[in-house]
């Protein structure tokens, strides 16, 4: 399996992303956090990841005559594909964003204001240990707030890290 197969899916690419924030989760869990998708759809979802080997069984848990199951990522798998195809796991990344913006920006009533729409960039100078430092609170403020708020609208927020070319002065 082509970790690029995994990401060009939405569905797939919010269960990941779930599960990169959470660290596990149950199957209830992720379907109560992405309310927006029919729970058949995320159950298919789950058990093509798991087949695929990109998510695994954590543990087994027997609840009122029925197995619940806490998922997770197989951080070993994931971080194999990622090193073996980054050029073409970030192109897939990439162009699943640029699918949200291109399908956003051709409704009619779209809104960037009033929808908060934002693309930010910002230039970090910073120790290894300090940016992991960095990605762990910046894990645990999206953790604060990925919930679903009734009337809430959902909000796919992403950050991406990526080496710079300094000049020679």
């Amino acid at each position: 399996m082509k970790l690029t197969d995994v990401l060009s899916n939405p569905v797939r690419m919010r269960i990941m992303q779930h599960l990169q924030i959470s660290g596990d989760a149950t199957t209830k869990q992720i379907a109560e956090a992405l309310k927006d998708v029919p729970a058949p759809t995320i159950y298919r979802h789950i058990n093509f990841l798991l087949k695929e080997g990109v998510m695994i069984v954590k543990e087994e848990r027997k609840i009122r005559g029925t197995t619940e199951r806490l998922l997770s990522i197989n951080t070993e798998m994931w971080s194999a594909e990622v090193n073996r195809d980054i050029a073409n796991t970030s192109y897939q990344f990439l162009m699943s964003l640029y699918g949200q913006f291109q399908r956003y920006a051709s409704k009619e009533d779209a809104d960037p204001m009033a929808d908060r729409l934002c693309l930010r960039t910002c230039m970090m100078r910073l120790t290894d240990g300090s940016f992991d430092a960095f990605l762990k609170e910046y894990a645990e403020l999206i953790g604060r707030y990925q919930r679903n708020e009734e009337n809430g609208k959902v909000r796919s927020v992403s950050i991406i890290s990526a080496p710079v070319e300094e000049e020679a002065e």
